[in-house]
C-alpha cells in the first residue's frame, strides 16, 4: 500500500485530474474542557465509582494535487481518549477497508488526544477508497469512523462514434473529458492508432484542449475487416501508472440490410416490383424493364408456389392480388401499368377462375394487355400446366418436387418457398433451369408422378425433392434410388439453409434473401426478386431467429440482405440480429 507518517516521502506524482476533495470531519465531538476536566479529575484512592470519557473518532481525508496526486491525507482532529486510559488503548486507521494493512495510532498520556494528528498515504492507482479509523479504550465500546477519499492520476476518456461502420464511414473519437495535470502538460503525448496499415496519429500536450473536429481523431478504413482501435495518453513521467490506455474494436463492411415493408402483402409486393423494374417509357430509368408480370391470388398459396422460376423465365415480377375480387388490388393495378407496355407484353394468370376471379382478367384485357391463364383442375394440375406450357416453363429437363398440399395448418407451403429461386438459378442452369411441381403431402397424383417419372434417368441427376414430404413422395417411384439428389432438414429454416448452401456452394453471393417461413406472400414475391438477381431465400421464425438460419447469415458472404415483409412478419428483434450477424447497426429501405 505505501503508508507512510513522513510528508518528507510523499510521492512525486502527476495530476491528470487534480481535485482537492475534503470531506467533512465525521466522529463524536470531544467532550468540552470543563466538562473533561470534572469526569477525569482525580478521585481519591479506592473510589470505585470513578467516571471516564467516551473516546472519540474523527477523520476527515483531503487528496493530493499534482505531482502528488496519489497521496491522500488525513487529519485526525479530534480523535482522543480518556487519558487515564491511554494505557489501554488501540487505535487504527485502514486507509481501504478491502485492505488489510493499516496504520497504529499512539494517544498523548496527557491530554489523551492522538498524538500524529496528520497522517498521509500514497496510492498506488487512482480511485475512491474507504479510509477507517478505529478506537478502543478497553472499557468503553469500540467507536469506528469512516469516511473515503478520491484520488487521481491522468485521466483518459475516450469514447468511438460507431462500432461498425462502411467503408465509406467515417468514425471519429471523442476525448472529451481527458486531461494530464497542468505543470507537465506540454509532455503529455496522446497516441490513436486505428489497427490498419495506417501511420497512427500523436497529439501532444494537454488532451483536454484537443478540439472535436481535429482531423486526427477522424479514420476511414479502406477494406473490410474488423480493426482495434488503440488509444494511448502518456504524461512523460516514464513510471508505470504515467500511462493510461484504451482499445476499441471496429467491424467494417459493405454489407447493407434493406426491408421491403409494405402495409398489407399486396403493397409489399409492389414495394418489391418497384425497386427492381423500371417504368415504362422513361429511358432514364436505370432499372430493368419488365417485359411480363406474373399474377397469383394472394389468398392462398396453391398456384402460386410455382410462380417464381416462372416470373424468372418471363422477366418480370410476381405479384399478388385479392383473386376473390372482381378487378385487380388498385396498388397492383398500378404497379403493372408503370412496368408493363400494352403492345407486345402479356400477363400470367395463375389459376383457375376460383382463384383468380374471371373479372380480373377481363379488366386487364380492356386495358390492352394480353393474358394468359395457366390453370388445371388442382395445384398439382396447375403446377404441371406451369411447368409443360410452352410460353411459361417450356417442359424443361430438370424439375424440382416440393410439397403443395395445405398440411394440418396451412402450412404446406414451406419447403417450396426455398425451391422457387434454387430452380430458376441453380438447378438445370446450364439448360435454362428448372419447374417446380407438387406433391400431395407424401404422395404424387399420377398425372405428377408420370412427369416426375419422365425426368429420371440412370447416371443423371435431373430431379431434386425439397423436404422430407417431397423426398418421401419420391420413393414411391420404382428404380429411383440414385436419380435424384435431396434437400432435407429437420425444420423448414433448416431445409431452406441447406439449399442455400447448395445455391452459393462457394459461400458467397451478391444478395441474400429472408423472408417468414409461417406466411407465405412475402415470401413469393420476394422470392422471384431474390431469383431475378441469383440469390437464396432463407426463411425465420417472426419471432426467433432459427440457429440454422442465423449460421448461414453468417457464413455467407455476402454485399446484400434483403428482408421481405412488415414488423409482423418478420419482429424488428429478428430483424436486428439479422443486422448483427452482418456488423450492419442500420437497416436500409428497400
Amino acid at each position: 500500500m505505501g503508508n507512510q507518517n513522513n510528508h518528507s516521502v510523499a510521492r512525486k506524482r502527476l495530476s491528470t485530474l487534480a481535485i482537492t476533495t475534503t470531506l467533512a470531519a465525521v466522529g463524536v465531538g470531544v467532550v468540552g474542557a470543563g466538562a473533561a476536566n470534572a469526569a477525569t479529575a482525580p478521585q481519591a484512592h479506592g473510589n470505585t465509582n470513578a467516571v471516564t470519557a467516551a473516546p472519540a473518532a474523527a477523520v476527515a481525508v483531503t487528496a493530493g494535487t499534482g505531482s502528488s496526486s496519489l497521496t491522500a491525507t488525513a487529519s485526525l482532529a479530534g480523535t482522543s481518549v480518556d487519558p487515564t486510559l491511554v494505557a489501554a488503548t488501540t487505535g487504527t486507521i485502514s486507509w481501504d477497508s478491502t485492505k488489510s494493512a493499516t496504520t497504529p495510532l499512539v494517544f498523548d498520556t496527557t491530554t489523551g488526544a492522538v498524538k500524529t494528528a496528520s497522517l498521509t498515504n500514497v496510492y498506488t492507482a487512482p480511485g475512491t477508497y474507504t479510509v477507517t479509523v478505529k478506537v478502543n479504550d478497553g472499557t468503553n465500546a469500540e467507536i469506528t469512523k469512516t469516511t473515503t477519499v478520491t484520488v487521481t492520476d491522468e485521466t483518459l476518456a475516450a469514447s468511438l462514434s460507431a462500432s461498425t461502420v462502411t467503408k465509406s464511414k467515417a468514425v471519429t473519437l471523442d476525448l472529451t473529458g481527458s486531461s494530464v495535470d497542468k505543470s507537465v502538460a506540454n509532455s503529455a503525448v496522446t497516441t490513436i492508432s486505428w489497427g490498419d496499415k495506417s501511420t497512427p496519429a500523436t497529439i501532444k500536450g494537454d488532451p483536454a484542449l484537443i478540439k472535436t473536429g481535429d482531423a486526427n481523431l477522424t479514420h476511414t478504413f479502406a477494406a473490410d475487416g474488423s480493426y482495434t482501435v488503440t488509444v494511448t495518453l502518456d504524461d512523460g513521467l516514464k513510471t508505470k501508472t504515467s500511462v493510461q490506455t484504451k482499445t476499441f474494436t471496429v467491424k467494417v463492411s459493405d454489407t447493407v440490410v434493406v426491408q421491403a415493408a409494405g402495409a398489407t402483402r399486396y403493397d409489399t409486393g409492389v414495394q418489391i416490383s418497384q425497386h427492381q423494374w423500371a417504368s415504362t417509357g422513361v429511358t432514364t430509368d436505370t432499372r430493368t424493364q419488365a417485359k411480363a408480370v406474373v399474377l397469383a391470388t394472394g389468398n392462398d398459396f396453391a398456384d402460386a408456389l410455382v410462380a417464381v422460376p416462372l416470373a424468372k423465365k418471363v422477366q418480370g415480377p410476381l405479384l399478388l392480388t385479392d383473386g376473390l375480387a372482381t378487378t385487380t388490388n388498385s396498388a397492383v393495378l398500378t404497379e403493372i401499368q408503370r412496368v408493363l407496355p400494352t403492345k407486345g407484353t402479356k400477363i400470367f394468370l395463375l389459376g383457375g377462375t376460383m382463384a383468380l376471379n374471371e373479372g380480373i382478367e377481363k379488366q386487364l384485357q380492356k386495358l390492352g394487355y394480353t393474358t394468359e391463364r395457366l390453370a388445371g383442375a388442382d395445384r398439382f394440375a396447375t403446377a404441371l400446366d406451369v411447368a409443360t406450357s410452352k410460353d411459361a416453363m417450356n417442359d424443361p429437363s430438370h424439375v424440382i418436387v416440393a410439397r403443395g398440399d395445405e398440411g394440418t395448418n396451412h402450412d404446406g407451403f414451406a419447403d417450396a418457398l426455398a425451391a422457387g429461386p434454387y430452380a430458376a438459378n441453380v438447378f438445370g442452369a446450364g439448360s435454362g433451369g428448372s419447374a417446380v411441381v407438387l406433391s400431395n403431402f407424401k404422395t404424387f397424383d399420377p398425372a405428377t408422378q408420370a412427369y416426375v417419372q419422365s425426368k429420371l434417368h440412370a447416371g443423371e441427376q435431373n430431379v431434386a425433392a425439397i423436404g422430407g414430404q417431397a423426398a418421401t413422395a419420391m420413393t414411391a417411384i420404382k428404380g429411383s434410388a440414385g436419380t435424384y439428389s435431396t434437400a432435407v432438414g429437420a425444420t423448414r429454416y433448416e431445409t431452406a439453409a441447406m439449399v442455400a448452401s447448395h445455391f452459393l456452394p462457394n459461400g458467397k453471393g451478391a444478395q441474400i434473401g429472408i423472408a417468414t417461413g409461417t406466411v407465405f406472400a412475402d415470401a413469393l414475391t420476394g422470392g422471384a426478386y431474390q431469383a431475378t438477381v441469383g440469390g437464396p431465400l432463407l426463411l425465420t421464425d417472426p419471432k426467433v431467429l432459427p440457429a440454422s438460419t442465423a449460421a448461414a447469415v453468417a457464413g455467407f458472404s455476402t454485399q446484400e440482405i434483403n428482408i421481405f415483409g412488415g414488423n409482423a412478419a418478420i419482429s424488428p428483434a429478428v430483424a436486428k440480429e439479422i443486422a448483427a450477424l452482418l456488423n450492419v447497426t442500420t437497416i436500409g429501405k428497400f
